[in-house]
């Protein structure tokens, strides 16, 4: 059984926040895993070392404004249904949860909670039962004693709304009391196991009753509702800014945290982090038309940092700058492309893996990335091991390199830039599927899944012919001489009369993806599917994919997934996706826009099977064939992950963490109590 605050891996999946832009400037929220840090070296900032830990803030300046560019718009500033990275990067300074996350061992440190454990969780029927102890003294940011009563609140108030952002944490919980037992303050009923909860059921942000209370969380504008103070939180910080189409600023002037949480044991004992930060005022954040226009602004000395990673192109000329360092890491997620499941041809796994094979990863990764990213693969960054199979199966030092990480890869005639097509025509007709066994497809040899597991189908759902162009987007392409039937009629015959439809972000905004992508589409239009392509800003697209699920490929990207590969349940279970062939849930946003369980194959047994583990080993190689079968399964083809390069202006700060995950969003907390001015 689990003991006091987590099992023997200390389970650290963090608040879910995942959303992240896919343009080639934002993709970045990253985190450093052990072996990833080592091929990081090299520069400036990633042989700085840190050497503050474990000392008081009484020793480095305070004061001083930190300026943070952002290529898109945040959304919201309500913690409950903001859905992107944009915001949370500000939001999140607000609020804290009962556990947290150390940014560099990934153990589950005590926080808002002191202490906590779970009990009764052996048996097919399990219902576990976690106690934790509630901190004294603390003081929301409005001046209001945090209460036991805002504990209760806030946790039958997740359970009564069921925010979507926070479904996968809510969803196993049954109810919460004021503890009976004198050793423990709370008990916390469970309808099942859940290996996380200690980082998942625990972190969860705290709200303050007096002002939530009786509020519908969908329409609540934190901003409207306190304009002087913005939100409120025990964090640092408070949201005294919000306008979407300029800026956002937070003041860290919170001295009930400075009191207490800013100087808990665990951070005084650190080797790598100093007690008592923020020493910051505030963090002004700059919005900004286009990912150009940010770069920029860092390079010319208007902003001190920016989201995600430094523009490629613009890295050598940040390395010859005096007083700009760039950090490094890995990703905490990846970015993909997702197919709606639901329609037709794309439910079909034979189809989805074609069109996988139309995309020129080598142009993607060497051409236009400059090999700053990883090709992606599996639905788990290598920043987080451990959940991945080849880790799992293969062993860490063939992560990224095992040939059964290279499946889908781009299938290319004589290697070079010109697609297979006619290899890819056959595998159509063939009927073809790669579903885990050993063989030679369109050309390029496949040695079997690592795990053992196989695709959902080893067969097509459809029939595949080629005949005659017929439709307009075909005609106006040079090198289309047959278009696809699927079951004998085209594709916009299929899809009530249009081609294929893959949304982009404005070219401007991501200049390189735009170029990945009009590959991408000419490659599958030379094979004879029809396809085109939409521009869509951020949060429009964000709004159509995970509220409505109307679309059907389009580009994004998760951060902050996490080391345990939980987030796999979020993305991918059936218990997150919208049935629309019911009642659906299109007002609520869902993370498993894709429709994947219930529609083109399902994971479901796996992922259930591992979310309800509780010895972490088990847990992670239940999790790795999960992974290796949403591989196969195809609802997403992985671009990439970033291997990350944050830009900072070092000249005017220093206290910066290296090597760690994701400074830029997931630890970029870690990184603001830390920073403080150099003179």
């Amino acid at each position: 059984m689990p003991g006091r605050h987590t099992d023997a891996e200390k389970p650290t999946e963090s608040r879910r926040r995942f959303l992240k832009a896919s343009g080639a400037g934002a993709v970045a929220v990253s985190l450093a895993g052990p072996s990833a840090a080592k091929e990081l070296g090299g520069n400036q900032a990633s042989q700085e070392t840190t050497t503050e830990g474990g000392q008081s803030g009484g020793d480095v300046p305070t004061g001083g404004t930190l300026v943070y560019g952002m290529s898109s718009q945040p959304d919201t500033s309500n913690i409950l249904t903001l859905g992107s990275v944009y915001a949370a990067v500000a939001v999140d300074r607000v609020y804290e949860t009962g556990t947290t996350l150390d940014p560099v061992t990934s153990e589950v440190r005590p926080n808002v909670f002191t202490d906590w454990t779970v009990e009764n969780t052996s048996g097919q029927n399990a219902k576990p039962d976690v106690y934790f102890d509630v901190r004294d003294g603390l003081t929301w940011n409005d001046g209001e004693d945090f209460t036991a009563e805002d504990v209760l609140f806030t946790y039958r108030y997740y359970m009564e709304n069921q925010p979507g952002n926070y479904a996968a944490a809510v969803s196993p919980m049954e109810s919460i009391e004021e503890s009976s037992r004198s050793d423990w303050d709370f008990h916390l009923k469970l309808s099942q196991p859940v290996g996380v909860w200690a980082s998942e059921q625990l972190q969860i942000p705290l709200l303050p009753q007096h002002k939530w209370e009786g509020k519908n969380y969908q329409q609540y504008d934190p901003m409207a509702a306190n304009p002087d103070n913005g939100p409120v939180g025990l964090g640092p910080g408070r949201l005294t800014r919000f306008d979407p189409a300029t800026s956002m600023q937070v003041v860290f002037d919170n001295e009930y945290y400075y009191d207490t949480l800013s100087t808990l044991e665990w951070k005084q004992n650190h080797d790598q982090l100093r007690a008592g930060g923020p020493f910051i005022d505030q963090v002004n954040y700059k919005v900004f038309g286009s990912e150009t226009a940010m770069t920029n602004a860092f390079l010319q000395g208007n902003i001190d940092t920016h989201y995600g990673s430094m523009k490629t192109a613009k890295i050598p000329q940040v390395k010859k700058n005096q007083g700009m360092s760039l950090v490094n890491g890995t990703d905490s997620g990846f970015s993909y492309y997702a197919f709606n499941l639901r329609r037709k041809p794309l439910d079909d796994v034979t189809f989805r893996q074609a069109v996988a094979f139309l995309y020129d990863d080598y142009f993607w990764v060497q051409r236009l990335m400059s090999g700053y990213v990883w090709k992606g693969d599996f639905v788990q960054s290598n920043g987080y091991p451990k959940p991945r199979p080849d880790f799992q199966f293969a062993g860490e030092d063939q992560m990224l390199t095992h040939p059964a990480t290279d499946a889908f890869d781009f299938r290319s005639a004589d290697q070079g830039p010109t697609p297979d097509v006619e290899g890819v025509r056959s595998f159509l007709t063939e009927g073809q599927v790669i579903d885990g066994s050993s063989g030679t497809y369109v050309g390029k040899d496949y040695p079997g899944s690592l795990s053992g597991v196989s695709a959902s189908r080893s067969e097509s759902k459809h029939d595949y012919s080629f005949g005659p162009v017929q439709s307009q987007v075909l005609r106006e392409h040079d090198g289309a001489d047959r278009e696809l039937r699927v079951d004998g009629q085209t594709i916009p015959q299929t899809m009530d009369g249009d081609a294929i439809t893959m949304f982009i972000d404005p070219p401007k905004k991501g200049p390189k993806e735009a170029k990945a992508i009009q590959r991408w589409v000419n490659n599958m239009k030379s094979v004879g599917i029809p396809v085109k392509t939409q521009a869509l800003s951020f949060n429009t697209m964000t709004s159509k994919v995970y509220y409505q699920e109307d679309f059907d490929i389009y580009p994004m990207g998760w951060g902050g997934t996490g080391p345990f590969g939980s987030s796999a349940y979020s993305f991918f279970h059936s218990d997150n996706a919208d049935d629309h062939s019911k009642d659906g849930n299109s007002d609520s946003f869902m993370y498993n826009s894709t429709g994947y369980g219930l529609y083109g194959g399902s994971s479901d047994d796996l992922l259930s099977k591992a979310r309800t583990t509780m010895n972490a080993e088990e847990r992670n190689r239940l999790t790795a064939r999960a992974i290796e079968k949403i591989y196969l399964d195809m609802p997403y083809v992985l671009r990439d992950y970033a291997k990350f390069r944050w830009p900072l202006n070092t000249a005017k700060f220093g206290g910066y963490i290296p090597d760690i995950v994701d400074p830029a969003f997931a630890n970029f907390g870690a990184q603001v109590n830390n920073l403080h001015l150099k003179e």
